[in-house]
């Protein structure tokens, strides 16, 4: 059995996306247990007689929700080493941050440490999402309607969100992603129980596959790809475009641009095993560029395939292999992997 532990930020999406899991693992022949203990503490709460207003949970005494975590985390460990022997994953899903008067506030204890040595969990995600359906998610609740939340205090948080989970990870020695919610179901279906195939992470000068006939180039070149490998793609998420002069000292806009970069290069480069970039003639695209580069000199296998009649130099030297093709590159692809030229997800 597989343990995965998850988190992510109110409005991210995750649970919607861990009950999509079970659905498609069941249809697979898998068995997955999700434990999303917020949901569950409120349960315990109400169970207990002390009933907790979702509206004011933030208001909630934090030892009260500590102790209400230790007994859910008891049950678990219970459930685990009774019940659940025949699932082949179980998720504990949940926040590792609390945000509210403008405080961030940490949920993980000891307690949390002390289950995590008892069951050491195989891999660690935090789930991630655009950051203004993050904003419309949260403003029409009624939870979140006296805490002024702006673009910036989501980013904050998400990032701390991150960081934190990834430093779990990287203690015990253990594989972390930030997995946008945007990505197919079966992006952590493979993460669980394909961690033989690899992960890529897929670069194009985005503003120039804005138009119809082009985006459907990227999209099936995605599409194929994700059968012998599992693709991180940056469409799977928000795509911030170039910034007017107008807005150039705009303190939200430089703090979204920053978070962008720092997403692209610091998580998703990093964490995936190749990279591939693609492009369509040439034209000028930092963001691949520095993508690009980050790839290569951590030393990854990073493929480009370029379509265009003419080259800049920099383009055919940053790469592992050079494709004039789609046909080209998957030809390739399936030399190296011809076992996986079949697989569906």
């Amino acid at each position: 059995m597989k343990l995965v532990f998850t988190s992510g930020i109110s409005g991210c999406d995750r649970k919607r996306y861990c009950g999509d899991l079970v659905n498609y693992s069941d249809s697979r022949g898998k068995k997955i247990e999700v434990f999303d203990i917020g949901r569950i503490m409120i349960k315990q709460a109400d169970d207990i007689g002390y009933k907790i207003n979702l509206k004011h949970i933030l208001h909630a005494d934090k030892a009260f929700l500590a102790a209400l975590r230790s007994t859910i985390f008891t049950k678990i460990a219970n459930a685990i080493r009774t019940r659940l022997h025949d699932y082949d994953a179980v998720i504990i899903n949940m926040h590792s941050w609390l945000f509210g008067k403008e405080i961030f506030w940490l949920t993980s204890d000891r307690f949390l440490d002390s289950f995590l040595d008892e069951f050491p969990a195989d891999l660690y995600i935090t789930f991630i999402d655009d950051f203004r359906h993050i904003y419309n998610r949260l403003t029409q609740r009624e939870q979140w309607s006296l805490e002024k939340l702006t673009y910036t205090k989501i980013l904050y948080w998400q990032n701390i969100e991150v960081e934190f989970t990834r430093g779990l990870a990287n203690t015990r020695r253990k594989s972390f992603f930030a997995l946008p919610t945007g990505q197919p179901v079966w992006t952590l279906y493979k993460l669980i129980f394909h961690p033989e195939i690899e992960t890529i992470y897929v670069k194009m000068p985005i503003s120039h596959f804005r138009a119809p006939e082009k985006r459907v180039t990227i999209n099936d070149f995605i599409k194929e790809l994700d059968k012998p490998l599992n693709v991180f793609s940056p469409l799977s998420v928000e795509v911030v475009g170039v910034t007017p002069i107008d807005k150039f000292y705009d303190e939200e806009i430089q703090t979204i641009d920053n978070h962008v970069v720092n997403r692209d290069l610091d998580w998703f480069v990093e964490q995936c095993d190749f990279g591939v970039n693609i492009w369509p003639e040439v034209v000028p695209s930092p963001g691949v560029d520095h993508e690009t580069h980050r790839s290569y000199i951590r030393t990854k296998e990073e493929w480009t395939v370029y379509l265009g009649k003419e080259r800049s130099p920099f383009i055919s030297f940053f790469n592992t292999g050079f494709f004039r093709s789609a046909e080209e590159f998957f030809e390739f692809v399936y030399k190296k992997y011809p076992e996986r030229k079949n697989l569906s997800w």
